[in-house]
């Protein structure tokens, strides 16, 4: 799963001359081409028929489903191997539980489609899904295709609304454009949405990057990989809704925080700094610093929301290793060293109630 990016300050958009408007043009639907459609199951035997015919029912017809059961205990695996008795182009794994990174890295090396999309075993998308991002990969070609999504609330308050906005910025929908300019231009723009599943890309250039294994906000990591990693690659925005996202009880983004979020953070943080364009000074390496800081600072945030406020030793130390790798401006540097020393706080806070007294 993925965070979303909170604000990260006003910022205009430049002109750049790598936008393509990229309307659809209507054409037979021709299904030459696999995609794979990858689905982690854990533990979803309320939800995992809908998902399943979301993506049996497809009106692209050269597609293959597979299914990794991570070590489900519910009746998770009895339905999927229904579904495989009706379906032939389905697949069905089951793997010890090794988390969700694990379970989609084992759907990558079975799969055989030229083109990925990740799909959550609670959530469902559109028929129409896979022949809409066709289209634009035909016609424009493009090497991932990011769509639109739809969040709707299954036994959570819409509170956490705040948490799943998934509108991208105006300024790059039904555009194409480099990855590493729409990727600059979604930090800038605090649009960047990084779940695995809100796209399908196509693997020819991309098929050597996966998950990080055992952490939590793995999205961060790959979809950034992906758009930064390698030269060339190409990116369409569409405004279609073809994803519908639930946001239910203890999912990963609505659970408790422990310390397992606390570290899925730092190796996000840590992974992405190993990436050349982290010490280049460029726009879009100056972007890459500015999502690894907001890794930083909430893994700051969640740290002290579990412990009472309070950094411990080893965490501010690690935080002042990442921070530096960053290269912060002097001005970003003041907003930095509240998350790595949050007593300043607490110390503004009586400069302030002492000067009003």
């Amino acid at each position: 799963m993925s965070l979303l990016l909170p604000s990260l300050g006003g910022h205009r958009l430049e002109q750049q001359p790598t936008f393509i408007r990229c309307p659809v043009k209507p054409e037979n639907i021709m299904s030459s081409e696999k995609v794979s459609i990858i689905v982690p199951v854990y533990n979803v035997e309320k939800y995992l028929a809908e998902c399943l015919n979301s993506a049996i029912l497809q009106d692209y017809d050269n597609i293959e489903i597979i299914a990794i059961n991570d070590g489900s205990t519910d009746a998770s695996l009895s339905i999927l191997e229904e579904f495989r008795t009706k379906h032939k182009n389905m697949i069905v794994k089951s793997i010890p539980n090794q988390g969700l990174s694990v379970a989609r890295n084992t759907g990558l090396e079975i799969a055989t489609g030229e083109y990925i999309l990740f799909l959550d075993s609670d959530d469902f998308i559109e028929k129409h899904t896979v022949s809409t991002c066709m289209k634009y990969f035909r016609q424009h070609q493009t090497d991932i295709v990011f769509f639109s999504t739809s969040v709707f609330f299954d036994g959570v308050h819409e509170d956490f609304s705040n948490i799943h906005k998934t509108e991208r910025a105006t300024a790059l929908q039904n555009e194409s454009c480099s990855a590493q300019f729409f990727f600059t231009q979604s930090i800038k723009l605090k649009r960047y949405q990084a779940s695995a599943c809100f796209y399908i890309y196509k693997r020819d250039k991309l098929n050597d990057i996966t998950f990080y294994p055992s952490i939590i906000y793995e999205d961060n990591l790959f979809t950034t990989r992906l758009l930064l990693e390698k030269d060339n690659i190409k990116v369409t925005c569409i405004t279609d809704k073809l994803y519908n996202r639930r946001v239910r009880p203890e999912s990963i983004m609505t659970q408790e925080k422990q310390e397992k979020h606390i570290n899925g953070f730092l190796v996000v943080a840590e992974e992405l700094l190993k990436l050349d364009l982290a010490k280049e000074k460029s726009e879009t390496g100056a972007a890459l610093n500015q999502f690894v800081q907001v890794m930083l600072r909430n893994a700051s945030l969640t740290h002290r929301l579990i412990h009472d406020g309070r950094l411990s030793y080893r965490i501010r130390q690690r935080l002042i290793i990442l921070y530096t790798k960053t290269r912060p401006t002097p001005t970003k540097i003041k907003k930095i060293l509240p998350n790595i020393f949050p007593e300043l706080l607490s110390i503004k806070k009586s400069i302030r109630t002492f000067n009003t007294q």
